[in-house]
């Protein structure tokens, strides 16, 4: 099996083609949006942004995840991208307008953040209902060489477009994407979730969240990334201020985020070719994150930019191979009817903590600079993720059977 087996898939392939441009759309709005906001409002107002799109996402994940679980996925998705791209025509409107651009932009991401609640464990659950089970590394490493393509491309694009015409412009193309992605899902099958009832919200996380704690590769990773994400968190808000540093502008701002795309769009490609085995995805992956904070470190060293390129790009291929091998464990290991809730509360322990992440690294740019801020980072992800790699059951990337949940007669420890 290849990958041009799970591309030869009709729905699959349109499902790719889709969220692709929808990804390009957003990369364009989020570089455009991320040079906008901290050259007029410097660290803290950049890290108020993340908080904003944070805290409309992370309430709602777990609605989201119930929902999915419920209701087809392509038409939870579906409805999310008609919602974004209403909320971004009504942006683009009110700047133009003349309302300030800070207030206005806290707004819509923090509505956008709502709508991706929905879309984003839609997406992930849509993925293996589509699929078959030994065609997922693959059909996963399509997805990721379709989404860091579209993270490649709409920084350039993002950069270019804010430099030369402003914010506005960033956001016309955002709703467009969007249109397309309404279109494309528009044409996929809907597939009915597979379960026999459904319970309240809280029988439905408390299920959820049963079959977390029965996973210990599952359950560590959650923890682990809830405070891995507070030093990434802070990262992210330190890339427009080394740019400054280096004395460049918002097109090098965009070439910084297409080159890491473009080295997850081969780390993505390289999880697909040769996928890593279920005895060692654990240990690779673990060993990932290790190199991707120390190449994140070196971010912030006064070197030249040229060289700090070189390590944004073994950072994308190193987090496009990991990303893969994380996603195909989800979904060869989360049953259908579980996926959208599992994912759900993945992403909430992943993020619980990255609201107040982007105020703490704008503050601490401000307060120290962007090298100490990126040192107490590292040291925090490095340290938090070293469990990965002492202890074997947090390593064991794959199903374990339990009472609760037994693995059925059509699945097996070697699928």
């Amino acid at each position: 099996m290849g990958m041009s087996d799970a591309w030869a898939i009709p729905d699959f392939r349109k499902l790719v083609i889709g969220n692709g441009v929808n990804q390009l759309g957003t990369s364009i709005f989020i570089i455009g949006m991320g040079w906008t906001v901290s050259q007029i409002g410097g660290p803290k107002a950049y890290g108020m942004i993340f908080t904003a799109y944070f805290l409309g996402h992370l309430p709602l994940l777990l609605y989201g995840g119930m929902v999915v679980d419920r209701m087809p996925r392509r038409t939870v998705a579906l409805v999310a991208d008609i919602a974004q791209a209403l909320m971004v025509t009504l942006a683009v409107i009110v700047l133009v307008a003349g309302f300030e651009e800070i207030k206005t932009l806290l707004v819509v991401v923090f509505f956008t953040g709502a709508a991706t609640a929905f879309s984003i464990p839609a997406i992930g659950a849509l993925i293996p209902d589509l699929v078959e089970d030994e065609l997922l590394p693959q059909a996963n490493a399509i997805r990721g060489v379709a989404m860091t393509g579209a993270w490649m491309l709409g920084p350039l694009i993002g950069g270019f477009s804010v430099a030369s015409w402003g914010i506005e412009v960033c956001l016309i193309l955002d709703v467009l994407t969007f249109a397309f992605s309404g279109l494309v899902l528009w044409t996929i099958a809907e597939i009915p979730v597979d379960r026999e009832e459904s319970g309240n919200l809280r029988e439905e996380v408390t299920e959820a969240w049963s079959f977390v704690k029965t996973q210990p590769w599952l359950f560590a990773g959650i923890v682990m990334f809830m405070i891995w994400h507070i030093g990434d968190s802070a990262i992210e808000i330190g890339i427009p201020f080394i740019i400054q540093n280096n004395d460049l502008g918002a097109k090098a701002f965009g070439i910084f985020g297409a080159i890491g795309a473009g080295g997850a769009m081969i780390g993505s490609v390289v999880g697909g070719i040769w996928p890593v085995s279920k005895e060692l995805r654990g240990l690779v992956f673990y060993v990932l994150i290790g190199g991707i904070a120390w190449c994140m470190l070196m971010w912030a060293m006064p070197i030249p930019f040229l060289l700090i390129l070189v390590f944004v790009f073994l950072e994308g291929v190193l987090g496009g191979t990991l990303g893969v091998i994380w996603r195909t464990t989800m979904s060869d290991s989360v049953d259908q009817h579980l996926r959208g809730r599992v994912n759900s509360l993945d992403a909430i322990g992943s993020l619980i903590f990255i609201p107040f992440a982007p105020l703490m690294g704008g503050w601490m740019i401000e307060e120290t600079n962007v090298l100490t801020t990126f040192a107490v980072a590292v040291s925090v992800m490095v340290l938090t993720t070293m469990a990965g790699l002492v202890v074997p059951s947090f390593r064991r990337f794959e199903r374990v059977d339990s009472e609760l949940f037994p693995i059925g007669v059509d699945r097996s420890q070697s699928d």
